[in-house]
């Protein structure tokens, strides 16, 4: 049997290094840098075909069945101006419902015209829909990062960056984030596209358990399943002792290192060390992606000798 943890959050160096489970790990496989969208390494390790969208997988395990439609990730971000560009700061995901939908009334009327449909099924899931202008290649989220290398490319990535612009516009002056300045929060002041396509018809893959945490960190890993026809389980709170078959475990974003090496990497090792999973896989957001099969009694001597 063969383990997937995926962590949705990138954890420091340091933090990474301190953790004596990933070292461990790490003398027993490899370890590589994970580049673009986490999620995709997600799909990979889940035996998914390459190119898989992402973006219809996370709207349905959002709840929000896109059918036949092309549909992106629209994340409500906030912008800030640097020297030279503007920053991408981060992903505004303390939305309440009632501002969630407040801002989208505002946007659907607005580009109705253009074949566009802005949808919101949590405060902290939006997509929007395009029956035009599709596809755009468009980037995943890059924190504090200038915005404009990674802005829409393709034949259709200038539609789509004049349309990015009247999005900060509209949302710049909104009510909502006039009183989230006022009370310290921030404003959404943009919109950031990714992960478009269309969903699979279907999606075969090997007998595998997926468990997800709620919210947003779970969305792509519960499309798949359902869209597999696996069942998508909640997230336990700790590694259960014996999985019965293949299994990935989305955590929480908000996990912490302790957390993370007491109920999930120390079990997830110790398990591979004495043969009850043929190999484990740590995928770290933005970071690293570390793979090991279960060691030989020799790599185990050695990775003793370095504790």
């Amino acid at each position: 049997m063969r383990l997937t943890v995926a962590l949705p959050q990138a954890l420091p160096e340091d933090v990474l290094a301190g953790i004596a489970a990933v070292a461990r790990l790490s003398s027993y496989g490899r370890r590589d840098a994970i580049t673009g969208d986490p999620d995709a390494a997600l799909l990979e390790a889940a035996g998914a075909p390459h190119g898989t969208p992402l973006a219809p997988l996370a709207a349905r395990g959002a709840g929000l069945d896109t059918g036949a439609a092309y549909v992106l990730r629209a994340d409500p971000v906030a912008l800030v101006a640097g020297r030279d560009d503007v920053l991408l700061a981060g992903r505004v995901d303390d939305l309440a419902p009632e501002e969630a939908q407040a801002l989208l009334a505002v946007l659907n009327p607005h580009f109705a015209t253009d074949g566009l449909a802005f949808h919101s099924p949590r405060a902290d899931a939006w997509f929007v829909t395009a029956s035009d202008h599709v596809p755009v290649e468009a980037d995943p989220i890059a924190v504090n990062e200038p915005i404009h290398p990674r802005l829409p490319r393709g034949e259709h990535g200038g539609t789509w960056r004049r349309w990015l612009s009247e999005m900060q516009m509209l949302l710049h002056a909104h009510p909502v984030n006039a009183a989230r300045e006022a009370a310290g929060r921030a404003p959404v002041t943009g919109i950031w596209i990714s992960g478009g396509g269309i969903a699979p018809r279907e999606m075969r893959l090997s007998p595998l358990d997926v468990h997800a945490a709620a919210g947003r960190a779970g969305d792509v890993a519960r499309g798949l399943a359902t869209l597999a026809g696996l069942r998508a389980k909640a997230l336990p709170p700790s590694l259960p002792m014996a999985p019965e078959r293949d299994a990935i475990f989305v955590l929480p974003a908000a996990i912490d290192a302790a957390a993370l090496a007491r109920d999930w990497l120390d079990p997830a090792v110790a398990a591979l060390e004495r043969g009850a999973l043929s190999g484990v896989t740590l995928l770290v957001a933005g970071a690293s992606r570390v793979r090991a099969d279960t060691p030989s009694w020799w790599r185990r001597i050695r990775a003793r000798g370095r504790r």
